[in-house]
C-alpha cells in the first residue's frame, strides 16, 4: 500500500505522469485509501479515529457515485473508488461504533486492527463489539473486489496496453488485493 501511496502522490504532483483524461480525484481517493488501509494494518486506530475515518469514506462512496453519474467517460474509475469506499466503511464500522468497556490500564481506550478486536494481557476484551457488518455482506465484498481484481489484472496484461495504463492497473489490483485481504481478516 505504501508503494502505491507514494505513486499516486507522485502522479498527482507531476501531471506528466497521468495518463491522458485521467482525473486527480482518482489519486486523491486512493492516497487516503492507501493510507487509511496501511494505518489499519501497522497500528491500531482509536474509536475516534476510525469515526472520522468513517464519514470521510461514507462522503466519499456519495461522490464517487456522483462522479459515476456525471462523467460517463470515467464512470468505470469512479465505479471502483466507490467499491473501495463501501469496503473501507465495512472494514471502520467495528470500531467507529464501538463503546467503551475499561480495562486496565486501557480505561476507556478503543482500538481496532484490520477489523480484529484486541485483546488486553489479561485476556479480555478492550472494547464491546460495535455494529460488525453481516458475513455475506463481507464476502460479497470481497468477491467484487476479486473480480474487480481479476478484471484489472487483464488491464496489465492486455497487448497494446500502455506503461501508464498498466501502471494505472497496477494500483487498482494492488489496492483491491490489500482490500480483499483486510475484510478476509473480518470474518
Amino acid at each position: 500500500m505504501v508503494v502505491v501511496v507514494l505513486f499516486c502522490l507522485t502522479r498527482s504532483l507531476v501531471p506528466s505522469l497521468r495518463p491522458p483524461g485521467h482525473r486527480l480525484g482518482l489519486d486523491a481517493w486512493h492516497v487516503v485509501m492507501g493510507t487509511a488501509m496501511t494505518a489499519m494494518l501497522l497500528t491500531p486506530l482509536s474509536r475516534t479515529s476510525s469515526v472520522v475515518a468513517l464519514a470521510l469514506f461514507v462522503g466519499g462512496l456519495g461522490a464517487s457515485t456522483f462522479q459515476a453519474v456525471t462523467r460517463p467517460g470515467a464512470r468505470a474509475a469512479y465505479l471502483r473508488v466507490g467499491v473501495g469506499c463501501v469496503a473501507m466503511v465495512a472494514m471502520l464500522m467495528p470500531a467507529a461504533t464501538a463503546a467503551a468497556a475499561p480495562v486496565a490500564g486501557h480505561a476507556g481506550m478503543h482500538t481496532v486492527h484490520a477489523g480484529a478486536h484486541h485483546m488486553s494481557a489479561s485476556g479480555a476484551s478492550s472494547e464491546s463489539a460495535g455494529l460488525v457488518p453481516p458475513t455475506v455482506l463481507v464476502a460479497a465484498l470481497a468477491a467484487l473486489l476479486a473480480v474487480l481484481l481479476v478484471a484489472r489484472l487483464f488491464g496489465v496484461v492486455r497487448p497494446g496496453a500502455g506503461v501508464r495504463g498498466r501502471l494505472d492497473a497496477c494500483c487498482d489490483v494492488a489496492m483491491a488485493a490489500a482490500m480483499g485481504y483486510m475484510l478476509l481478516l473480518m470474518v
